[in-house]
C-alpha cells in the first residue's frame, strides 16, 4: 500500500480539522470559562438569565434544566454563589445545560409575573443552545414555587420530564401565615390580586401537572422552610397521587452546606436522567 507525501497528509489534516464542530460557540456574547463551560446572558427587562453550556453539550444535544433562585437572589448565584455554583457544577457536567432564571426579581414567589418571565427567557434560549426536547426545573428555597407551578401548570407549553427542591418553599399559605414579613412580600410579588392557583401544596388536586416526577431535598433543622409543611408535605402528595417522588434527607440549617453541595447536584442529575 502507497504512503500518501508530507503534503498530502497535511492537506487532508486541515480538510479534517475544518469538518469538526467549532470547540466553542460564536464569541459575540459569550464567555468560556477556564473549565471549558460557556455562559451568555439571556436579556429581559425584568433582568438577564444566564444560559450555561458545559463543554460536551456545545458539540452535542442536551437537555435544559431551568434552575429558580431563593428569596432575595438573582440569577448570577448560579455561577457567583461558591455552594449555589458546586450545586449546578454538579448538575450540568452530566450533561446538562442550565437556565439560570431571575424569575422576575428577587422576591416573586412564583407569580403570573415570574412564570411569565420563564416563560420569556426559554424561549429567547432556545436558539442559543442544541436541546433535546427534554426539560427539567430546580427550586432553590423560595425558587421552589417557580420550579413546580411551571411544572404543575405546564406554562411552558412542554412537558416538564421532572422538577427538583433543594429546601423549596412549595406552600404559600404557610410561607403568608406564618411571617407577617413574607406575607407583605407575597402580596407586593402578586400585585394584592389573588394566590389561587400558584400553591403546589394547596391548590395540588388542581394541577394538570401535578403528576410529574419530583425529587425534594430536606432538612429537619431547617426552620426558614420548614420540611414537613413544604418539601415533605409535597412529596406525599405527589406520591399519594401516583407520581414518582424521591426524598432526599440531610441535615443542617436551611442553604447549609448539607444543601448545597456536589453530592446532592449529582443525585439531581441523576433523577433527571431516570426521567427522559
Amino acid at each position: 500500500m502507497s504512503i500518501p507525501p508530507p503534503s498530502t497528509l497535511i492537506v487532508l489534516l486541515a480538510l479534517t480539522l475544518a469538518q469538526r464542530p467549532p470547540a466553542t460557540p460564536p464569541t459575540a456574547g459569550w464567555t468560556v470559562e477556564p473549565d471549558g463551560r460557556a455562559s451568555r446572558p439571556i436579556p429581559d427587562p425584568q433582568g438577564a438569565a444566564q444560559l450555561v453550556v458545559p463543554p460536551r453539550c456545545r458539540q452535542a444535544r442536551c437537555a435544559l434544566v431551568i434552575v429558580s433562585h431563593g428569596r432575595g437572589g438573582q440569577a448570577l448565584d448560579g455561577v457567583t454563589h461558591p455552594p449555589f455554583d458546586t450545586l449546578v457544577d454538579a448538575i450540568d457536567v452530566q450533561g446538562y445545560v442550565l437556565l439560570l432564571s431571575n424569575d422576575g426579581g428577587r422576591e416573586t414567589w412564583g407569580s403570573p409575573g415570574a412564570l411569565a418571565y420563564i416563560k420569556r427567557v426559554y424561549q429567547a434560549a432556545r436558539p442559543h443552545y442544541q436541546g433535546n426536547g427534554r426539560l427539567y426545573t430546580l427550586g432553590i428555597s423560595m425558587g421552589g414555587l417557580p420550579a413546580t407551578l411551571t411544572a404543575y401548570r405546564q406554562t411552558l407549553g412542554v412537558p416538564v420530564q421532572a422538577t427538583a427542591l433543594v429546601a423549596g418553599r412549595v406552600n404559600l399559605k404557610d410561607a403568608v401565615r406564618t411571617s407577617q414579613r413574607r406575607g407583605q412580600s407575597v402580596r407586593r410579588a402578586y400585585g394584592g390580586g389573588s394566590l389561587s392557583g400558584h400553591d403546589p401544596v394547596n391548590d395540588f388536586a388542581q394541577f394538570s401537572g401535578r403528576l410529574t416526577p419530583l425529587l425534594t431535598v430536606v432538612s429537619p433543622q431547617d426552620t426558614a422552610v420548614p420540611s414537613a409543611a413544604n418539601g415533605e408535605r409535597l412529596a406525599a402528595l405527589a406520591r399519594r397521587a401516583g407520581a414518582d417522588v424521591q426524598v432526599v434527607q440531610v441535615r443542617g440549617p436551611h442553604l447549609s452546606g448539607g444543601y448545597m453541595n456536589a453530592s446532592i447536584g449529582r443525585q439531581i442529575g441523576e433523577f433527571f436522567s431516570a426521567h427522559p
